[in-house]
């Protein structure tokens, strides 16, 4: 990185960020969302403040399309159903209390969660939907899953919707029910995996305190061999005590999974495993070293396994622009065991992020207030940083439990994946060309 420059009458929020490319200087703009390769003299004028170069800039500027829009809720296009608030694992780091957020374990029954499809269906406007199943451990409540599948596919077809599904797992529980049921529909599974079987095991333990591992390899292999229609992937948490993200891809990689993401821990109920202010460039540096990696493998003819850099790097070739982190609570919301919507399936329970119930009617006044208040141009120490448009901001429900942590990694991350672009479209644009 070089510099970032502040916008006009502004000493707040940076237009435009200046950094090396694997070959030319690059510039990105920030409003716009557009990365340039630039000469090294003009690149050189801009590092210095020359004025003309930047009015030249500011010209090129205002001939592209601004990409950060104000946001406005609309019908929800993704809804997840919290089937079991309650979880047959005690994973050390869980935030959601083993899915019981807090309150007894429970699971929804059949009533409230087919009228939450029902209502989710005839709201639809004709846009592809999701319906996900979470927890908890969702297969703790297999059979009202097949149900919930049966009658949304159903309804679907009968009203000409697309319609998709996905489930989020510890991969435990699958029985050859269930892994039919996921080859028969187009099902998004994500099995939360943290590496090879000793680092899992003690990151995943069974309640009784037993190692999980075993149970997950039993049970997805086979879906692993014959997916179906099922796409999988595998999503694994990194804590302080082990930053060693290249080896536990890999090690994710050789059980067969082709998909493999990351997320640091931030927030947990034990603080010790949580990363700390002096963990972030060493979480950057080890993020770098996989990505590096995957980076060789691609060259070398292998097929992307590193979602955290795909997906970057995908998001940046189109252009993308988020005023907030995610979806929650503008086209999707996820609903509590007892029928309550909220904004996502990680702020079940609290009511800071409540927005109504099946009773009451999803409250759109509520899901307004909420994304006004967060988008990133109104959040500090968001709006003064290059990078908001490509974070949006950070997860809500991680910023009210653990802070703004770790922004020098995501910018970090971020220069880093906006030099490797330059790169693939060089090299490998076939990758990310044709990314929707």
């Amino acid at each position: 990185m070089i510099c970032s420059t502040a916008g006009q009458g502004s000493t707040m929020a940076p237009w435009m960020h200046l950094l090396h490319g694997s070959v030319d200087p690059l510039i990105f703009l920030v409003e716009n969302s557009r990365l340039f390769a630039a000469t090294s003299s003009f690149y050189d004028a801009l590092a210095n403040g020359d004025e003309g170069a930047i009015a030249k800039l500011r010209d090129i500027a205002a001939t592209q399309q601004p990409r950060a829009t104000a946001v406005r809720p609309r019908r929800p296009t993704a809804l997840s159903l919290n089937l079991a608030q309650s979880c047959n694992l005690a994973c050390v780091y869980c935030y959601a209390d083993q899915g019981r957020f807090g309150s007894s374990p429970r699971l929804m029954t059949e009533p409230v969660a087919f009228a939450a499809i029902d209502a989710f269906l005839a709201d639809a406007e004709g846009a592809p939907l999701t319906l996900g199943f979470i927890g908890g451990e969702p297969f703790l409540a297999s059979d009202l899953l097949h149900a919930c599948v049966r009658r949304a596919a159903i309804a679907a077809a009968r009203h000409g919707l697309d319609l998709r599904f996905s489930v989020t797992t510890n991969g435990t529980l699958l029985t050859e029910a269930d892994r039919g049921l996921l080859r028969q529909h187009p099902f998004a599974v994500t099995v939360s995996i943290d590496g090879g079987r000793g680092v899992h095991d003690r990151q995943r333990p069974s309640r009784a305190g037993h190692g999980s591992f075993a149970a997950v390899l039993a049970a997805i292999t086979p879906l692993l061999r014959d997916p179906g229609r099922a796409r999988l992937s595998a999503r694994m948490t990194i804590g302080r005590d082990n930053l060693d993200i290249a080896k536990r891809v890999a090690e994710i990689a050789y059980l067969g999974f082709r998909d493999i993401g990351v997320s640091p821990l931030r927030a947990a109920p034990d603080p010790a495993a949580i990363l700390r202010d002096g963990d972030w460039l060493r979480f950057l540096k080890a993020m770098i070293e996989a990505a590096d990696i995957e980076w060789r493998r691609v060259l070398d003819g292998s097929a992307p396994r590193f979602a955290n850099l795909w997906i970057a790097l995908k998001e940046i070739h189109r252009g993308s622009a988020k005023p907030l982190p995610c979806g929650a609570a503008l086209s999707y919301v996820s609903l509590d065991a007892e029928g309550r919507y909220h904004t996502c399936h990680r702020t079940i329970g609290d009511a800071r992020f409540a927005l109504g119930s099946l009773a009451t009617g999803l409250d759109d006044s509520a899901r307004e207030a909420f994304l006004s208040a967060r988008h990133v141009d109104r959040q500090e120490p968001c709006r003064s940083c290059w990078a908001r448009y490509l974070c949006g901001g950070g997860c809500h429900a991680e910023v009210v439990s653990a802070g703004r942590t770790g922004c020098e990694y995501i910018r970090g991350w971020l220069e880093y994946c906006l030099a490797r672009y330059d790169n693939v479209i060089r090299d490998r644009p076939e990758l990310i060309e044709n990314s929707q």
